[in-house]
């Protein structure tokens, strides 16, 4: 469960001392209220406190009151030193300041500074050390209360004492534990805990981040290697299985290209030779053809049939012409010329069954 607390200081003859309290929960629970300095606390219950903020009393701090032509924070920490230089003893450069915006009149805004010289704080926050706090913010009880009850002998009312109950106390913790009304730990005592916090983090995210790109890195040149063989040793068994398949080819550059290219050339011949019946072919070629005619040569593709043969006579080319025509579609004798034994050459070109 989160903890946090507040140590409220006070000062009397030059020692510090106070209360610290703490609380519990996100809505700041109240739990028990400790005695600082106390010689009996050990680490472990400064460390369960979680972070302890730091209240200063008001006769620690100087204040000035400025009218500028802005409200904005990082406006006014640019501009309030060099507004201080002129009304105070001290160098803007010696000491730590938060501001409060009071209100506006017109274009103007009213600024009260809340300073301390930074050798003061510093010698505060190593006294602190040494019970191993080190607060976030370091504000004040007491000016809280005082801006509550407005700006009417706002600095008579800083220079004097503040008084509050116990409950009215209770509720100003309470509150400055939620929204700080100022924080000195500005400058060169900011609080530095979160941010080299943060940068461990980020350390080790970025470690983490190349251990992680390295793994993957290594895991995808491990896979890359390992697919390369696996292809090394594919291409190898493919080309042993096509140079089986066509031995008398000596040259192979894409097996699997040429591959293609054959099942292709196979396919074509395929299906040149869908619906051809050589055997019935044949067939009427012994009823047509007369006695005297014989045939040499026979080309048979799916819808062109091509026949060379001999004839002793044309009239025997015209009977067998006559005949083939009975079964076969736009018959064509073509290329006859007398061969030299007497008898007539001819070609034979027929377009499918009817």
């Amino acid at each position: 469960m989160r903890k946090a607390s507040l140590l409220d200081l006070h000062e009397k003859d030059g020692v510090l001392s106070g209360d610290r309290y703490l609380f519990t929960g996100s809505s700041y629970e109240f739990e028990r209220a400790v005695r600082y300095p106390d010689e009996s606390a050990s680490p472990q219950d400064t460390s369960e406190a979680g972070e302890v903020s730091v209240s200063l009393p008001l006769e620690l701090l100087n204040f000035r009151t400025l009218k500028l032509p802005f409200s904005d924070r990082e406006k006014l920490a640019k501009v309030v030193p060099f507004e201080l230089q002129g009304l105070m003893l001290e160098g803007a450069g010696d000491i730590v300041f938060d501001t409060v915006v009071l209100g506006s009149s017109g274009d103007e805004w009213e600024v009260l500074v809340a300073y301390i010289e930074k050798s003061v704080l510093g010698e505060i926050l190593a006294k602190l050390s040494e019970s191993r706090i080190d607060p976030p913010a370091v504000t004040s009880l007491e000016l809280r209360t005082v801006l509550a009850s407005g700006k009417d002998d706002l600095a008579s009312r800083l220079l004097g004492p503040v008084m509050m109950t116990p409950e009215e106390r209770m509720e100003a913790v309470r509150s400055e534990l939620q929204n700080p009304t100022i924080n000195l730990r500005t400058g060169a005592l900011a609080y530095t805990k979160d941010t080299e916090k943060s940068r461990r983090m980020l350390r080790t995210t970025v470690i983490l981040s190349v251990l992680l790109a390295l793994l993957i890195h290594s895991y995808l040149g491990f896979g890359m290697l390992t697919t390369k063989t696996r292809a090394a040793a594919m291409k190898k068994e493919l080309r042993g299985i096509y140079t089986g398949l066509f031995p008398k080819e000596k040259t192979v550059s894409d097996e699997l290209y040429q591959m293609k290219s054959h099942l292709k050339e196979i396919r074509d011949k395929g299906d040149a030779l869908i619906g051809v019946a050589p055997l019935r072919l044949l067939l009427e070629l012994s009823h047509a053809a007369p006695p005297g005619v014989s045939f040499s040569e026979m080309g048979i593709e799916r819808d062109l049939f091509t026949l060379k043969g001999e004839a002793s006579s044309m009239a025997e080319v015209e009977k067998t012409k006559t005949s083939l025509s009975e079964v076969l579609k736009d018959v064509t004798v073509s290329d006859i010329r007398p061969s030299a034994g007497g008898k007539t050459l001819f070609t034979v070109v027929a377009k499918g069954w009817k």
